[in-house]
């Protein structure tokens, strides 16, 4: 008699261990899901935002030049709407970049979302950010720097062009004997 106890306990504690198991798998989904969920509503969010009217036409001006070239580029220099778009964009870059170091977006969905915009306005105003750290506290638009390293890295290994590369293909600057037209073509 004692042995039947054993082997309904056995089993019982087996079923029991199959719940546990089930409800383990089944809790880890959902966070999964979750995390799924807050990642696509925190893109939608950001994207929203950055590719709002007044932010695309800020950063088509940027990027076509309007503003002289990058070796140039003086943000104390532009007009009161302008100096705050560009200070709204290098804040959204730099929390863009967080999210992403912290697992908070998932990189690829980035990618997907904001294509190469991110690494094209690194390229332009990095000259500025890097001679302008010296005045700002330590870290400034680190984060965002991180986020375009990714990327350059991420383009190399899926594409392989270096990043040198790619950032001659942008043609941000005229190479010795081009001349910038106005609106920032190179001829």
């Amino acid at each position: 008699m004692d042995d039947i106890w054993a082997a309904i306990e056995a089993v019982s504690t087996a079923c029991a261990a199959v719940i546990v198991l089930a409800g383990l798998l089944y809790a880890r989904s959902q966070i999964g899901e979750a995390r799924r969920t807050r990642n696509a509503s925190l893109l939608l969010e950001f994207k929203d935002e950055y590719h709002s009217p007044e932010m695309r036409a800020f950063r088509r001006r940027l990027l076509t030049g309007e503003f002289g070239p990058p070796s140039r580029f003086d943000p104390s220099l532009l007009g009161e709407a302008d100096r705050y778009a560009f200070w709204s964009l290098v804040d959204e870059l730099e929390l863009l970049g967080v999210f992403v170091e912290k697992g908070l977006l998932d990189f690829d969905l980035v990618v997907a979302a904001f294509r190469s915009t991110p690494l094209r306005v690194w390229y332009y105003i990095r000259p500025w950010i890097l001679d302008d750290r010296e005045q700002r506290p330590p870290g400034y638009a680190f984060h965002f720097e991180k986020l375009a390293i990714r990327y350059e890295k991420q383009y190399e290994n899926r594409f392989g062009v270096p990043h040198e590369a790619y950032e001659r293909v942008m043609r941000l600057e005229p190479s010795p004997g081009e001349a910038v037209q106005p609106g920032g073509s190179i001829s």
